[in-house]
């Protein structure tokens, strides 16, 4: 009877390991053609949660009670879905460019491309909220203030204060 179990458990355990190797495989061939291309968005999204961070840290040195200028953990599981859907999103593409246009990577590069510009607007408008440097006040023209949204501040405040102490330093 202990043999038995024994060759049962010894061909379930040879089975797991034949289908995880199997998938596996399957997983690589279909990330291997947009492996360079997931490391360039990755690298996006990495500059994009520091920028995030460095944002907290001005609104933390303006008013400590809005932010606490660390990471937060909270937002972990956004960036999470960002580093699916761009995998996933690439990988479509590619497959679109080799099974629908018969070669090329165009549908590929229209990913990478509009994922780019989707991470380099929030880097953008990142650096730009509530920093006091002129190339931000331009941008702060045409860019979202993301103070307000992600740490709920009320910019009206810190726009007073800013005024106030302007008037102050010049008279």
């Amino acid at each position: 009877m202990y043999r038995i179990t024994k060759e049962i458990g010894q061909y379930i355990a040879d089975k797991i390991i034949q289908y995880s190797i199997s998938i596996a495989g399957g997983l690589l061939a279909a990330f291997e053609a947009s492996i360079v291309y997931v490391g360039l968005c990755y690298i996006a999204i990495v500059i994009d949660v520091i920028s995030a961070w460095c944002l907290s840290r001005r609104i933390h040195k303006k008013d400590p009670s809005l932010s606490d200028g660390k990471f937060k953990s909270s937002y972990k599981f956004r960036i999470l879905i960002t580093l699916i859907v761009v995998q996933l999103a690439i990988m479509a593409g590619h497959y679109v460019d080799t099974l629908v246009m018969n070669g090329g990577n165009m549908a590929q590069n229209f990913v990478i491309v509009f994922f780019l510009f989707y991470e380099g607007w929030s880097i953008g408008e990142n650096w730009s909220s509530e920093n006091s440097n002129p190339m931000a006040k331009v941008f702060q023209k045409i860019m979202v203030n993301k103070a307000e949204r992600h740490f709920n501040v009320d910019l009206s405040e810190l726009k007073k204060e800013d005024k106030d102490n302007g008037e102050n330093d010049t008279q």
